[in-house]
């Protein structure tokens, strides 16, 4: 036997979760003005080679506009996670605010 756990030789496989199909399930009411703001558009465009902020945000809210050269933000889709805020960005420049009361990601419980 081999593994961890000497007592239990049986093959684990995690579950499959699509982040996308399961964000099809949350309702958003979105306001007219975006929560989330790039501080620096230029520090993107000229300093930031990975665009971190397009990977690390499970909503995939972010996205790199190649023919444009800057970020763009799909706000009214943010689950308000905070991932942005806590190290989406390493240079720190997306300024993140909670959507006024009654808008934004509306959780359901269950």
């Amino acid at each position: 036997m081999s593994g961890r756990f000497p007592y239990d030789d049986r093959d684990w496989t995690p579950p499959e979760h699509d982040v996308t199909a399961q964000l099809g399930l949350v309702k958003f009411k979105p306001d007219e003005n975006s929560h989330l703001k790039i501080k620096d558009p230029r520090l993107c465009r000229e300093t930031c080679r990975r665009k971190f902020c397009t990977h690390s945000c499970p909503a995939q809210v972010y996205r790199w506009e190649e023919e444009e050269k800057s970020i763009s933000i799909a706000f009214e889709g943010c689950l308000e996670c905070g991932t942005c805020r806590s190290g989406g960005c390493p240079y720190d420049n997306i300024e993140m605010k909670y959507p006024r009361g009654g808008f934004g990601v509306q959780y359901r419980f269950g």
